[in-house]
């Protein structure tokens, strides 16, 4: 699933230049230039001194090249294709199989294996890929959740992308195992893997894939303009504004916060004008032409370039999106996504294989998380809408997919597809009539829609399982299974309950988000994520209070006998199936930074999207009223993943820890090599 959504802070502000520097640095630069005339005299005079100085320099640049030291060569002539269906169920794929639905995946497991995936724990997208591109448990890779906190002073971030100073850093602790084919000399292509973002250096190409953020530096914020009543309730994914209805209206688009001296951070701005043509269309200038959009339809993707200072600039690109013109004018600006042929951070490597993508397919999504799926939990966009831009963003990936399986004589090819896990996301509502949105009369389209997209994938297993050679080696695995998200759980509200947490303001109903008013003084426990708790431990937490050892021993397993047997009253049902130790999941370097107590949920419960930042309801739970109806936030144990390969998996119980060793033992690492290396996986084959 992607949080791409829920922002606590992960947007970067851009260090802009005012005039008084400026004039600085340009005087600056007239001084240097009286002493260059020196120092090219001094190096003139001491040749010997210069030779060195720039042997030194060139055995650095090549030290510090990691690329200069992979094998130009290696003996692997055959190819692993390593395709990544995010949140395919054995639920739903094994009936779809028996009824003949699925004939190339049919096909797959006859000729080849077939069987259920152990996921990680958590199951969520980040640490699953981390976890299948590493072969480590969080506690050796570093990531464990979407959200990650500072115990230092309680903030929140994402952990899905790194930006601080205007860099960009790696999220991954540890090597991938792209990172040792490459230093194998194996020709290695990796396609919008999650968690990858700012793309490593590879034997081949890599494009960044979940954690790429769009132009604010956040995972997605559209923009929406409409003449109607904005909702007092603040909008999670995006940035609504109302305006005045006239027949030619000049509006925004919202770019990255610029900071000049001393000044307030403010957002970039390009504006655009709208004239309305009538009921069924309008005109929108921009960029020096004009052209017509219909109610109900995409416009082509748009370019926007924006100022940010002294010789600083950021491109994007976007799409339009009307909604309607009567009653009211709406009108949707999806997220600015970073522009591919120049994009601000590094989301490809090499820097111009995004370039290079684009002159063979095409403009395409660069943001990590392309549907906008808060849009339509919102009700930005219709279903209608969404689905447009779902098959946009897969046929788009297809196409990379293609490039890479043309292109690709030899190595590793890994291929991620998002698509089934954000159509099960947003229209499990449909399928299961227990849940609070479910709808009897809802079109059989919308109800057959999650089956119609397994199909769709199988269709693209058919085309690959075409173009693999008789002693190629075929992956096809899902990070996770999936099932319904019926009521949601506020886990800062129960530890309220339970005595664990307290509020500054002890009559207080609730508490705000970022774990704002929580009383740190009086509090024992606390949780972010979804299904994260931290004990507020002293010398580890910036407030903390209860000592490390016996005391926050004893206290994490009184909590977890608690959890356990948590009954939600509505349903007199069960919440959580397990309470997890972290002694129990994580293992490794890191397991400092992971959580005290990791909770798996009962099929229909999930972490509430408030607990998630921090926040404390009035309610211990509350019905599931949002379009994303759909989870694998549970226990991880309730929903295993899949895994088909054309070869025979003799391992019995596979697990996504073992893809990456099985991808090093086919290259040409042998067993003690690979041992070494410390990965939690095995071979499968």
């Amino acid at each position: 699933m992607f949080l791409a959504y829920i922002d606590p802070g992960s947007g970067f502000t851009i260090f802009g230049l005012g005039a008084w520097l400026i004039a600085f640095m340009l005087g600056f630069f007239g001084i240097f230039l009286l002493f260059f005339k020196k120092i090219v005299n001094f190096f003139r005079k001491h040749k010997v001194i210069f030779c060195v100085i720039l042997i030194i320099i060139v055995a650095l640049i090549l030290i510090l090249n990691k690329e200069n030291i992979y094998k130009e060569k290696s003996m692997f002539d055959k190819k692993i294709i390593i395709l990544g269906f995010d949140g395919l169920s054995p639920d739903i794929i094994e009936p779809m199989m028996d009824r003949g639905e699925l004939p190339n995946f049919s096909h797959l497991k006859e000729a080849g294996s077939y069987r259920r995936l152990s996921t990680t724990n958590p199951p969520q997208s980040p640490v699953a890929w981390a976890g299948f591109a590493t072969g480590k448990n969080p506690g050796k890779n570093g990531i464990y959740d979407f959200i990650v906190r500072n115990p230092k002073d309680y903030s929140l971030r994402l952990s899905t992308a790194d930006i601080e100073g205007g860099k960009a850093r790696p999220v991954v602790k540890t090597k991938s195992f792209w990172n040792y084919t490459s230093e194998a000399g194996v020709p290695t292509n990796i396609i919008t893997c999650p968690v990858t973002f700012p793309a490593d250096k590879v034997k081949g190409k890599m494009l960044s894939g979940m954690g790429t953020p769009d132009i604010l530096g956040t995972e997605g914020t559209f923009t929406f303009y409409t003449t109607g009543p904005i909702d007092k309730e603040k909008d999670t994914g995006g940035k609504v504004f109302e305006v005045q209805r006239s027949p030619e209206m000049t509006l925004d688009l919202i770019g990255p916060k610029v900071k000049g001296i001393g000044a307030k951070p403010e957002n970039a701005k390009v504006p655009f004008k709208v004239s309305l043509r009538g009921r069924k269309s309008i005109t929108i200038r921009y960029n020096g032409k004009d052209f017509e959009l219909k109610v109900g339809k995409w416009s082509d993707w748009q370019e926007v370039t924006f100022n940010l200072g002294l010789l600083k600039k950021t491109k994007g690109i976007f799409k339009f999106y009307l909604v309607e013109t009567e009653p009211e004018f709406k009108l949707y600006v999806s997220p600015i996504n970073m522009d591919p042929r120049d994009p601000y951070f590094p989301i490809s490597y090499p820097g111009q294989y995004s370039k290079e993508l684009t002159e063979k397919i095409g403009l395409y999504y660069t943001q990590g998380a392309p549907m906008d799926t808060w849009a339509l939990n919102e009700k930005r966009l219709t279903e209608d809408a969404f689905l447009e831009q779902a098959n946009e963003v897969l046929n788009e990936k297809k196409a990379m997919l293609d490039l890479g399986l043309a292109e690709s004589e030899k190595g590793v090819l890994f291929c991620y597809f998002e698509s089934p896990d954000i159509i099960q996301h947003m229209f499990w509502r449909y399928t299961d009539q227990g849940h609070p949105l479910y709808e009897r009369g809802a079109g059989r389209e919308y109800k057959e829609m999650i089956a119609a997209w397994y199909k769709k994938m199988d269709n693209i297993l058919g085309e690959v399982m075409q173009k693999a050679g008789s002693e190629d080696t075929l992956i096809v695995l899902s990070d996770h299974g999936f099932n319904t998200f019926r009521r949601a759980a506020h886990i800062n509200t129960w530890l309220r309950a339970n005595g664990y947490l307290q509020l500054k303001n002890p009559y207080a109903e609730s508490g705000k988000e970022m774990l704002e008013d929580i009383d740190w003084a009086k509090t024992k426990a606390y949780a972010i994520g979804f299904g994260a708790i931290y004990i507020n431990q002293k010398g580890r937490e910036g407030q903390g209070i209860v000592a490390p050892g016996e005391e926050t021993e004893q206290l994490k397993k009184e909590i977890a006998e608690k959890l356990e047997g948590w009954v939600d009253k509505q349903n007199n049902r069960p919440v959580v199936n397990k309470a997890y130790l972290r002694e129990d999941i994580f293992k490794g370097d890191y397991v400092g930074e992971a959580p005290d107590l990791y909770i798996g949920f009962k099929i229909g419960y999930r972490a509430s999207w408030q607990t998630a930042l921090g926040a404390v309801p009035k309610e211990l739970m509350e019905d599931n009223l949002k379009k994303w109806s759909g989870t694998h936030l549970i226990d991880p144990t309730l929903i295993p993943g899949i895994i088909f390969s054309n070869k025979r998996i003799t391992k019995e119980d596979p697990s996504i820890y073992d893809i990456a060793p099985t991808v090093l033992k086919i290259t040409g690492y042998d067993d003690e090599e690979i041992k070494k290396l410390d990965m939690d996986g095995e071979t499968l084959f």
